[in-house]
């Protein structure tokens, strides 16, 4: 019962934790850590992958960004980051 209470207490700080950083207004790119890895592809950069793993990290310039994370999944950021 201990370790399930422990294990739930570390989900709950980790997801916090994540909340914070990808769900702050401000957040900068600067402040990600990628892991997954991945990249970002905008209709005004043709043909160009934009470092970043996460839609803060794409250009402030950017026309209908998306997230594209290593392991195959997309993302469509949303207009106020891009």
């Amino acid at each position: 019962m201990a370790a399930t209470m422990k294990l739930s207490l570390t989900f709950i700080l980790l997801l916090s934790a994540v909340l914070v950083v990808f769900g702050d207004a401000q957040a900068t790119c600067d402040l990600v850590r990628c892991k997954q890895g991945g990249h970002i592809t905008c209709k005004n950069y043709p043909g160009q992958k934009l470092d970043g793993c996460a839609c803060v990290c794409a250009p402030k310039d950017g026309k209908h960004c998306v997230l594209r994370l290593d392991d195959g999944s997309t993302y469509d950021c949303p207009k106020t980051k891009c």
